[in-house]
């Protein structure tokens, strides 16, 4: 007699499906890897027409301001997902993306060169993560857009696709830079690399949480001390996952005694075996303390530089409802960045030395932007390739076992 299909078999045929895309993920990034490896660096007067590869601050005489954290920035990149309840718990899923701002220039001691950012992939500094719902959506914020604002962002942006690099995380690659640099003369062991990223993520998180000092209310400070708990335990051990359940049923409990549908969550997420081989947002990153004075911006946007006002006389769209974290990652002036993607001439040149333009090729789909150095480029994509190469193909090879064991045929 066959054996009953359980939510755990379910479990398990996801977590194979999941294992084999990270690894031909893994794959993709590999080559990657191996294409930038390939392509040197070069001084900004010497870069030609083609592939390059530079290295330089952020320079542009206007600036934007970005839709979340309201941040001055050359240009951003919003990511938007939406949160799907199952069962007693949830996900989040992508929902849509939006990336905009100005043409700026790169410079370094020999020169500078003019970016055209749109259609890159983007691994940058995080300026804000905002949680928004529309049952409780405020029409005022400290600092930055209110969730009133911010729910109509969203709808305003409406769902896309996932772009290419929407899943870079540039704080989780600096703790895997930390942790992998010491692993780089030693054999490949991702998982000694995949506890070392979890137990810097988890210092970092019970850091946060310490700072926030005892809460007011009694069963926020219980959730609280439940996260401070939950970070001291492997995220794949029986006691994470006991404390998990723990804190979903108190999470649970603070929405029912609020009368709310918004399941409120802490500043810092709990990191799982998804976010690390598949980051996508960071923990929440202070905006600035005051809005910023307005700025010039392209044509067409609001005398601060943002998104385009829109004319009174035009419908707007109604705001959206359900819950959604937006993700803000931002092209910040005077911030160094590495840049690899093509080099074509520009057609608005100014003088004899502006006469190159980096943009999103036609033939060449290499177009990446990093707020990290260049030999940490190298390495982020050598240890993100590993990881997923190795780590995706033990969970399908684990996940299958335990399937061919349930159902009696290993």
């Amino acid at each position: 007699m066959a054996a009953n299909i359980t939510n755990l078999d379910i479990g398990l045929l996801v977590g194979f499906f999941g294992g084999v895309g990270a690894f031909f993920r893994g794959l993709r990034t590999y080559r990657e890897s191996r294409l930038l490896q390939d392509t040197p660096g070069t001084p900004i007067r010497g870069i030609a027409m083609g592939l390059v590869r530079i290295h330089g601050k952020a320079k542009s005489e206007r600036l934007v301001t970005s839709p979340v954290c309201h941040t001055p920035c050359c240009f951003y990149q919003v990511n938007i997902e939406k949160w799907k309840n199952e069962g007693e718990t949830g996900k989040w899923s992508h929902y849509g993306t939006e990336s905009d701002g100005v043409r700026f220039y790169l410079e370094d001691s020999s020169g500078r060169v003019l970016v055209d950012a749109h259609g890159a992939e983007y691994d940058l500094e995080g300026t804000a993560v905002r949680d928004v719902a529309g049952a409780t959506a405020s029409r005022s914020a400290a600092r930055g857009a209110s969730d009133a604002e911010l729910l109509g962002y969203v709808a305003e942006v409406g769902p896309s696709a996932e772009p290419p690099g929407v899943h870079h995380n540039l704080e989780m690659e600096q703790a895997m830079l930390a942790v992998g640099k010491s692993l780089l003369h030693q054999p490949a062991n991702p998982l000694a690399l995949l506890q070392g990223m979890a137990s810097s993520q988890a210092a970092r998180a019970q850091q946060a949480l310490a700072d926030e000092g005892p809460q007011a209310d009694p069963l926020s400070e219980e959730i609280r001390l439940a996260y401070i708990e939950l970070y001291n335990h492997p995220f794949w051990s029986p006691e994470y996952e006991e404390g998990r359940k723990h804190l979903v049923q108190l999470q649970e409990r603070r929405r029912k005694l609020r009368g709310s549908s918004r399941i409120e969550m802490p500043r810092i997420p709990i990191p799982t075996a998804d976010d690390l081989l598949f980051p996508d947002a960071g923990p929440a990153a202070a905006g600035p303390s005051a809005d910023p004075p307005p700025m010039a911006g392209p044509a067409g946007a609001s005398p601060a530089g943002g998104p385009p006002v829109a004319d009174p006389a035009v419908d707007l769209p109604a705001p959206a409802t359900g819950r959604y974290r937006l993700t803000e990652r931002c092209v910040l002036p005077d911030h160094d960045y590495d840049i690899t993607g093509p080099c074509a001439e520009n057609p608005e040149a100014k003088d004899a030395s502006d006469h190159n333009l980096i943009r999103k090729g036609s033939n060449e789909p290499t177009y990446l932007i990093s707020g990290l150095a260049q030999s940490d480029v190298n390495t982020v994509l050598r240890l993100r390739a590993q990881l997923m190469v190795f780590g995706g193909g033990a969970l399908a090879v684990f996940c299958l076992g335990l399937l061919l064991a349930h159902f009696g045929l290993l």
